[in-house]
Parts: structure tokens; C-alpha cells; sequence
């Protein structure tokens, strides 16, 4: 244990692990992985995912740090000396594999605490399936400090730790293809997973399990050209880890949470269950939004959310009107600042309490749907509010079709208006028609 502190102090262990540490904390806490309710920080699931994601950067850095750490001894001029040593060389250099391993793995442990401590507060769903992921992760990254030091000692020269760590990084890019069931078996031998982008999927545990025998053939191998006076040796364990693995890698890498989707009713608000700990705050604009939209003749009777397959406002189907449907990414609930109740309601109102039937693809007509969208929760407030959706470019054109429909919708009894929303509602609900030209009569 003393030659092992020993080591920990005069390697570059620790100085590889709290770089990794601060690279990837830092990475995290900045861009995309803060986004929405696929955050790293919102669930268990996403939190692994990310991290792993994030070996797109450590995992090169620790290749370089243990190709730092493998020419260790050419530098120091005792490589001849230790050579003629009796004492055998797998004994001597093990510690040596063992800081560093520990270090990366301490690395990776901490960033998991710091993401686990703020998932822990951010959500009741706890489950273990982000545990295989997390596991398969901290192997990874033992085996690039691993492989580099045996790398390094193939390869003594100066130049071996930066072009490793840049030889790394470009190897890394080759996972950032296709996303979920679209990415290659080729790929997944890679470190790094792809960048999750729901909380309603995950990886398969076939996936990690097959991608653990991979990387502990990486790890062996890596210690192998280290320890090994027949370096040829250190070939074998990731030749027969990747003869196992390739075969055996599932066709697909992401299968549905269907635990995380289930919903969970109470007092006509069903959430999901990996977000059914946002009840407090939705209960309120929930009860608001169905006491609004019950002055419709055939109104909603409950909330319920969406489970969406992918993060953001994905193009959708036809939705039963006797409920308001909701996706929480819709709307800027998981964002940094989140909004107040009067904007939750207002969501939860507009377009009579129907989705948006646009995604990544805006149709030409959308200044229609807006602004049919517009008249109808007007209709149901009392008050003409522009929705903020595509104002910048639109707003306009939105505004004068706006004013012309809600004209013509006012102009009609009391009854017809009422049957024209509902049927307008009912239009945008199934994405079937144009909701403007049913609640005008055609005239707009």
C-alpha cells in the first residue's frame, strides 16, 4: 500500500484523473447535456448516458495521460537498469497500472457522485438500469489509461502522447453518426454512447454487457504490452474480446423505458412516472386549463402527458380529444428558468388544449395553424394574445389572419361559435385539415 500512495504522488495519475474530472463536469455543465428533461442532471438513465457520451473527450485524454505515464521509465534512463532486474516486470509495473487505473476510475465515480447528487433531487423515479452503462464506462476508461501506457512503451518517444490523444479524439468522431436504433455494431465498440435524447429510452443491458467483454479485452491488452517481455501476447486478449463481441452485439442499442413512461393518475393530471414528481406545479394549471376548456361542448377531462420518443416537439399523430395532451419539452418547463403558473396554463389552453401538429418540418401553412391556434384560445379567455411561435419572421402574416378569423368567429351566434371550436379543436387534435378554414366557415 505505501509503494502504491508512492506512485499516486510521483505519476501522473492524478493529475490524468482531475483532469478528467474537470473536462467532463465542465463539458456537462455547459450545452446541450442542460437541455430539456434528457438532461444529465433530471434522471438516473440520462445522467449515465451523458457521461459516457463525455468519453468522446476523457477517453482520448486518458490515452494520452497512461502514453505520458508508459515512458516513464526511457525518460528517467532506467529502462535498461529495471530490465535486469530478476524481479519480474508485471509485478513492478502493476502499481504503477494500478494508480493510474484508480485514478481514472475515482475520475469517473466523481462525476457520477456530482450528476447523482443533483438527479437525486431532481427526480423520485430511482431505478438500477443506469448501473450496467456506468460500469461498462469506468472499464473504458482503466483500459485507454491502460492501453496508452502499453502504447507508450511500444512507442517511446515524445511524440507518442500527443498524437495518441489526437489519434483518439478523431477515432471518437466516428460515434457521431446516427442516434438510437440506427447506430452500427462497429460503432459500439466505441467508448462513448450516443447522445441520449429521451428519458423514455435506454441502452439495452445486452449492449453493455457485450461492450464489457470488449473493453476488458482492451483493459488486458493494454496491461499486457505494459507487463510483458513478449509483447506480441498483449494482442491476443483484444483479438478474442472483439472475435466474442462483434458477433454477439444486439442489431439495435436503445429499447423503450417502459417503466419510465407508465403513467400515473391523480386528479385528471397523468404524468409520466419518471416525471411524476413535477405534480406539485402541473396540478394547479392543470385544474385551471379544464376549467377553462369546459366551456366546450364536448371538453377534455383530464391532462396527460406525452411519453416522447425523442427530445423536443416531434412530428405526431392523431391525439383523442378527451384529453389535453402534453409534452413537457415542449415548452420551456425543463429549461434554466422555469416558467410561472399563468404560462403553464396559457400552454396548456392553447389551440383549445391540442398540440402543435408541426415538428422539425414547418409546413407552408403554418401561419394558419397559428394563428387558428390564436382564435381559439381566444375564444376560450376572452382576450386576443399573439402565441409567441414564429413571430420573428411570421408575425405579420399571423397577426392579420389572427385578426380576420377571430372578426369572423365573433360575428356568429353564441352556439355556432362554440360547435365551430369544438370541430376546430377536433381538426387540430388529428392534424387532418385546416383548423382556420373550419372555424371561419371557408372564409379565410
Amino acid at each position: 500500500m505505501r509503494v502504491f500512495r508512492i506512485e499516486l504522488r510521483r505519476t501522473a495519475a492524478l493529475v490524468v484523473g482531475a483532469l478528467t474530472v474537470l473536462v467532463v463536469v465542465g463539458m456537462l455543465s455547459w450545452g446541450p447535456s442542460m437541455k430539456n428533461s434528457a438532461a444529465w442532471t433530471r434522471q438516473w438513465t440520462t445522467m449515465a448516458e451523458w457521461v459516457r457520451f463525455m468519453l468522446m473527450i476523457a477517453w482520448p485524454l486518458a490515452l494520452g495521460g497512461g502514453a505520458l505515464q508508459g515512458l516513464r521509465d526511457r525518460r528517467s534512463g532506467v529502462e535498461e537498469l529495471f530490465g535486469s532486474t530478476p524481479r519480474p516486470r508485471a509485478q513492478r509495473v502493476g502499481v504503477t497500472v494500478g494508480a493510474l487505473a484508480a485514478a481514472l476510475a475515482g475520475a469517473y465515480a466523481v462525476v457520477l457522485v456530482v450528476g447523482g447528487v443533483q438527479v437525486a433531487s431532481s427526480t423520485d423515479y430511482f431505478h438500477l438500469g443506469w448501473l450496467p452503462a456506468s460500469l461498462v464506462g469506468v472499464v473504458a476508461l482503466v483500459g485507454a489509461g491502460a492501453l496508452g501506457m502499453g502504447l507508450g512503451r511500444l512507442v517511446p518517444s515524445p511524440l507518442a502522447p500527443p498524437l495518441l490523444a489526437a489519434g483518439g479524439l478523431a477515432l471518437m468522431t466516428l460515434g457521431l453518426g446516427p442516434t438510437g436504433a440506427d447506430v452500427s455494431r462497429w460503432a459500439l465498440l466505441l467508448p462513448s454512447l450516443p447522445m441520449p435524447v429521451s428519458v423514455y429510452a435506454s441502452v439495452r443491458t445486452s449492449v453493455s454487457v457485450v461492450q464489457l467483454v470488449w473493453f476488458v479485452g482492451v483493459a488486458v491488452t493494454g496491461f499486457l504490452l505494459v507487463a510483458s517481455r513478449r509483447r506480441w501476447l498483449g494482442l491476443l486478449p483484444v483479438l478474442v474480446a472483439g472475435a466474442v463481441a462483434l458477433p454477439l452485439m444486439p442489431a439495435t442499442a436503445v429499447t423503450r423505458d417502459d417503466a419510465a413512461a407508465e403513467l400515473v393518475c391523480a386528479e385528471q393530471l397523468c404524468l409520466t412516472r419518471a416525471h411524476e414528481h413535477e405534480r406539485a406545479t402541473l396540478a394547479g394549471p392543470a385544474r385551471e386549463a379544464l376549467r377553462l376548456l369546459a366551456k366546450l361542448p364536448a371538453p377534455p377531462t383530464s391532462v396527460r402527458e406525452v411519453a416522447a420518443a425523442v427530445r423536443g416537439n416531434p412530428e405526431r399523430g392523431p391525439e383523442s380529444t378527451e384529453a389535453v395532451w402534453v409534452n413537457l419539452d415542449d415548452f420551456t418547463y425543463f429549461r434554466r428558468e422555469a416558467p410561472t403558473a399563468e404560462q403553464l396554463t396559457a400552454y396548456l389552453v392553447a389551440g383549445a388544449g391540442t398540440r402543435t401538429c408541426y415538428a422539425d418540418r414547418i409546413p407552408r401553412e403554418v401561419s394558419r395553424e397559428v394563428a387558428a391556434r390564436t382564435v381559439m384560445t381566444a375564444w376560450l379567455t376572452g382576450r386576443v394574445e399573439p402565441l409567441p411561435t414564429f413571430r420573428l419572421w411570421l408575425g405579420e402574416e399571423i397577426d392579420a389572419l389572427t385578426a380576420k378569423g377571430w372578426d369572423q368567429l365573433r360575428a356568429l351566434p353564441e352556439d355556432v361559435q362554440a360547435a365551430r371550436v369544438q370541430s376546430a379543436r377536433e381538426v387540430q387534435a388529428g392534424c387532418a385539415g385546416d383548423a382556420l378554414t373550419t372555424l371561419t366557415g371557408g372564409t379565410t
